[in-house]
């Protein structure tokens, strides 16, 4: 009896083709993201220089290639997710500290698994955020390290079929996606323009989102 392969079966030339694919991947999105990308080799030859005992060397040791390679990530699962994300009941917003514009003497509350914004400040992104929990009925949270536990969590208080928006730098909300994925909760995404926390800068500042974008998801699923 012959066996048929269920999924995929590598050619003979597949090496050959992955290697050449990868190589015009790369160069095309070099080229495609060279404005938003100028910084980066500068910064990682900066970081590689830092002798110092900082715990967060390898993100910012992070080669350029890999920021490729997590932009194309979220934008693939965003895509994937898209459907199953509009189906469910529940959402939950996760945003990220650095959004706060007081930084660490923010007003947030301290809780095991999901500070709240308590809306102290009309031109924080982490207020505006929260005007969108009233209109949608959806749970805002900021991160918490272990983002697995703090989803869990939350999905059973809130009961139903739970979805996930995250709310992160490049380097971050692809691999909060995979996070959501393993765990079975559907997520989309939306980047940061720019990072402003002290994993990148010395005088760590608010980062800032397209808020137009966010509020793009939840009008689609909601219809409002």
């Amino acid at each position: 009896m012959e066996n048929h392969p269920p999924t995929y079966q590598l050619s003979e030339n597949f090496d050959n083709k992955l290697n050449k694919f990868v190589e015009k991947f790369l160069q095309t999105g070099f080229e495609t993201f060279k404005e938003e990308f100028k910084q980066i080799d500068s910064f990682v030859e900066q970081a590689l220089s830092d002798n110092s005992e900082r715990n967060d060397h390898s993100l910012r040791r992070s080669e350029k290639e890999k920021y490729l390679l997590e932009l194309i990530s979220f934008k693939i699962y965003d895509q994937l997710n898209r459907e199953k994300f509009n189906q469910c009941e529940k959402t939950i917003i996760i945003m990220p500290d650095c959004l706060s514009i007081h930084d660490y003497d923010c007003l947030k509350t301290d809780e095991d698994y999901g500070d709240a914004c308590q809306s102290c400040h009309p031109d924080c992104q982490a207020f505006q955020i929260t005007e969108l929990e009233k209109k949608y009925d959806v749970l805002v949270l900021f991160s918490k390290r272990k983002l697995s536990d703090q989803l869990k969590y939350q999905a059973k208080q809130l009961g139903g079929d739970t979805s996930v928006i995250g709310v992160a730098c490049i380097m971050m909300l692809a691999d909060g996606m995979r996070t959501a994925h393993e765990i079975g909760i559907p997520a989309r995404g939306v980047l940061l323009n720019y990072t402003g926390c002290d994993h990148w800068n010395d005088n760590p500042f608010a980062s800032e989102f397209c808020v137009d974008s966010l509020k793009n998801i939840l009008e689609e699923k909601y219809e409002r």
